[in-house]
């Protein structure tokens, strides 16, 4: 049987929005916002915080401890070895893959996603991408088979950089899986990502409206 965890990866030096993820939403930092927000999915074993070594980091890392979160420190460019050292920490097959500038990710959509991946087999990679909202990301693999790209020495900067890259760069290779959204959610073009300025006023006005318990399908109606 499958057993998933979340690593969530958040860093506060940003180039675009630095410190966004202790920017305030519903009156809460965004990293705890989100964290919230997950907190309950059913099919999660654990949730991850993988953030980096510089001291500044050291505050979101609290702010994580305090919503029950576990931490891990680890490289600050290499995206797939911090991913690659906190599974090994914490002994994590089927990592789940959710970004600190997605704040509006939640349990009730993180469990019906991870339910598709129970029911699916041999898979290297299980996506959103394509069919879900940006910002409503999720991506769950298999340790082994980043591990298995790791060791190869193939991935470059970029794929280091973008963690899953390489798996949809050699599909032929991997087998990834497309995840479905909930046929009830509503159609929505809009982004939820939190990368800019008008990004996080767009989310902060969404969140202020509809609290931070929201169900992902009102606020894509919200949006729509």
């Amino acid at each position: 049987m499958m057993r998933f965890s979340v690593i969530l990866a958040a860093r506060l030096r940003s180039s675009r929005l630095p410190a966004k993820a202790l920017l305030p939403l519903a009156g809460l930092p965004l990293i705890t916002f989100l964290l919230r927000r997950l907190r309950g999915a059913s099919l999660v074993d654990r949730v991850v915080l993988a953030t980096t070594t510089r001291p500044e980091d050291r505050h979101l890392a609290a702010l994580a401890e305090a919503e029950g979160a576990s931490v891990f420190f680890g490289s600050e460019d290499d995206l797939i070895r911090r991913y690659l050292d906190a599974c090994d920490r914490y002994g994590i097959d089927h990592p789940v893959r959710v970004t600190g500038d997605c704040p509006f990710v939640d349990a009730a959509s993180l469990d019906h996603c991870l339910a598709q991946c129970a029911r699916e087999e041999g898979f290297d990679l299980a996506s959103t991408k394509g069919a879900f909202p940006v910002g409503i990301d999720y991506e769950v693999f298999r340790a082994s088979s980043l591990a298995a790209a790791h060791a190869s020495g193939e991935p470059d900067a970029a794929d280091r950089e973008h963690l899953t890259k390489f798996f949809y760069d050699h599909d032929r290779r991997f087998r990834v899986a497309r995840l479905s959204p909930p046929p009830e959610w509503p159609r929505c073009s809009r982004a939820f990502t939190v990368d800019t300025l008008d990004d996080y006023l767009f989310c902060k006005a969404l969140a202020d409206r509809l609290g931070p318990g929201a169900a992902v399908g009102d606020l894509l109606r919200e949006a729509s």
